[in-house]
């Protein structure tokens, strides 16, 4: 534990050096979410929603945008920036394993989602007077969406070496994440055969568990099911594929 700890103090000391990746990975939806939450037609039924508000298919959504902006885009992106300069290598001359600093990461991305997630929901919330329903179901389908989106960074992040390619990549599965999540097509309006695909996914299943423990109680278990398959299957692939040159 000591050795995760100080790995964790490390990387966030080197995170806090340049802030502005999170601080603008969390302004966009965070705006979002208050201008949504503001609105009063935003806040009624809609009938396409499936009987729920525009806020409360958005809130979700927005929820995730931060999640994989965080996991797929910034988290690669600095451990192949290491692996570019040399850092990697250089630490494989020490104690750290490579599931030691993928935990440091998995840690540190997850405390900085929890703080957006926060600021997503308490702020809208006090406007809107919209809360979560379940709020335990809430933040279980938080976190295991949170494994499952951080352990895809984390393939991204050991499978490429240069950081140009692993960026790219990223932005790719961002944009795939945020299309089955129903970023630009809600998934109540998809039709059946994409709503079943986006079911299948981690941003699709993330999102219905999230929706439905806001809005009424626990989300059928397929959706946890779905995420800890993801999360699991993408962790263990990190692991094995992990290079530190």
């Amino acid at each position: 534990m000591s050795a995760v700890t100080a790995m964790i103090g490390s990387e966030a000391r080197l995170l806090a050096r340049n802030p502005g990746v999170v601080i603008w990975t969390a302004i966009l939806p965070v705006a979002a979410a208050i201008v949504i939450a503001s609105i009063p037609a935003a806040r009624r039924p809609v009938t396409a929603f499936g009987g729920l508000s525009t806020f409360q298919v958005y809130q979700p959504i927005l929820v995730l945008f931060v999640l994989s902006l965080l996991a797929v885009q910034a988290m690669p992106d600095m451990l192949t920036r290491y692996r570019e300069m040399g850092v990697l290598k250089r630490l494989r001359t020490t104690p750290v394993s490579p599931a030691l600093l993928l935990v440091a990461h998995f840690v540190l991305i997850t405390g900085v989602s929890i703080v957006c997630l926060v600021l997503i929901v308490v702020i809208p919330g006090i406007i809107s007077g919209q809360w979560p329903h379940h709020l335990l179901g809430f933040v279980v389908s938080f976190l295991l969406s949170c494994w499952a989106f951080l352990g895809l960074g984390m393939v991204i992040a050991s499978l490429f070496r240069n950081a140009k390619v692993a960026a790219g990549c990223g932005t790719l599965m961002f944009f795939v994440l945020m299309f089955f999540a129903g970023l630009w097509i809600p998934r109540s309006t998809m039709p059946g055969w994409l709503h079943t695909i986006s079911n299948l996914t981690a941003s699709g299943a993330g999102t219905q568990a999230l929706a439905d423990t806001a809005t009424s109680g626990w989300p059928p278990v397929g959706f946890f099911g779905t995420l800890v398959v993801w999360g699991a299957l993408a962790t263990v692939i990190a692991i094995r594929t992990f290079k530190w040159e």
